[in-house]
Formats: C-alpha cells, sequence, structure tokens
C-alpha cells in the first residue's frame, strides 16, 4: 500500500466526518441550564395563555431569551434514570419536545427513549437559527402514563458552529480518492500475481 493512501484517507476522515461531528456536537457553549422537575396537564404561561395536554402530562413550560446573536443554538435534554431495582425488562418513553413563538411553532420534535438501566440519556434538539430576538417557549410533552420518570434538565446551548461545506466536501473526495487509488492498486496486485 503507497504511504499517501492512509495519509489522505486520515486527512480525508479529519476534515469530512470529525470536523462536522465537532461542529454539531461539541462547538458552542452551555449558557442556561433549567431543571425542569414539575409536571401537570394543564398549565397557564406568563402571558395568561392556558395550555392544556389532552394526551398526557407536560413539563412546566420553559421560557427562553432568544437572539440571533446567539445562532446556532440547540436544546439538550439530560434524562436521568434511577435503578429500577429488580425490575429488567426495557421500557419505551416517548415525549414530543415543541419550541414556539407567539403562536408560531419554530420545532416540533418526537422522542422515543429505550430505557434498560439506571443511568442519563441526551436528546439534542437542534441545531437552529432564530431569525430575531424574542421570547420563546419550550414545551415538553409525555405521550401517555410513563412507567418512570427520570430527572430532567434542559440545556441552552450558543454559537454552534455551521460546518462549511467545501471542508466537508474536500474531507469526503480525498476519501474517495484514497478509496479509489487502495481498489486500482489492488487489481493491479491481483492482475500482476495472475501473470506470473
Amino acid at each position: 500500500m503507497r504511504p499517501t493512501i492512509p495519509l489522505l484517507l486520515v486527512i480525508g476522515i479529519l476534515l469530512g466526518p470529525v470536523y462536522y461531528a465537532y461542529c454539531l456536537l461539541f462547538s458552542g457553549n452551555t449558557t442556561q441550564t433549567i431543571e425542569m422537575t414539575e409536571r401537570a396537564s394543564r398549565w397557564v404561561t406568563t402571558d395568561g395563555t392556558i395550555l392544556r395536554f389532552a394526551n398526557g402530562q407536560a413539563y412546566e413550560p420553559v421560557a427562553l431569551a432568544l437572539s440571533p446573536e446567539m445562532n446556532r443554538i440547540a436544546l439538550r435534554l439530560n434524562f436521568t434514570f434511577a435503578d429500577r431495582g429488580t425490575e429488567k425488562s426495557p421500557l419505551e418513553l416517548r415525549y414530543q419536545a415543541t419550541l414556539v413563538q407567539l403562536d408560531h411553532t419554530v420545532l416540533e420534535r418526537p422522542m422515543l427513549l429505550h430505557i434498560a438501566q439506571a443511568g442519563t440519556q441526551t436528546q439534542d434538539i437542534g441545531p437552529l437559527e432564530i431569525p430575531y430576538p424574542a421570547e420563546y417557549l419550550f414545551l415538553l410533552e409525555e405521550a401517555g402514563e410513563p412507567e418512570l420518570v427520570p430527572v430532567l434538565s434542559l440545556e441552552l446551548i450558543e454559537n454552534i458552529e455551521t460546518p462549511v461545506r467545501s471542508i466537508i466536501w474536500t474531507g469526503l473526495g480525498l476519501m474517495m480518492i484514497a478509496a479509489l487509488v487502495a481498489l486500482r492498486d489492488a487489481v493491479r496486485a491481483v492482475r500482476s500475481g495472475r501473470s506470473r
């Protein structure tokens, strides 16, 4: 194998998948952490709006003051589950996360958690762009009556980097070149072995 093939592959992986994962998962900084504890089937918001949840309960709505200076943002939910004792069969918990601004739904995301043991599961919502400064409302609904209620916190993550597409495409291109050169060399080696 030519020494350039592993080098091209490593550079391609760094510029492609690693760079993309860094932007989405590790860039940005957490500026708020909110513990979510109260659950009810009806909530009254600060502006007097009454929210009713027919399919289950919802956590107390969280008001978030968001602005374009924070772009891009993400919301991270941390579900921490206690030990279930002798109960070993896995559970499935369903949630619906919604971000609204006035009467406009900005983002909706269903979530399905598989709970087999104690520990923390993280769900990221976003990243998304905030077009103008306003107060947004984050809602988290439970679907049905959950058999297990987690300790829950919400993190607001700001200034998540936007991946530069040209860098990602360059990385993927280098990976493709490395794969094609390796394949060509392998075919040549097989052909030269047969001709002997």
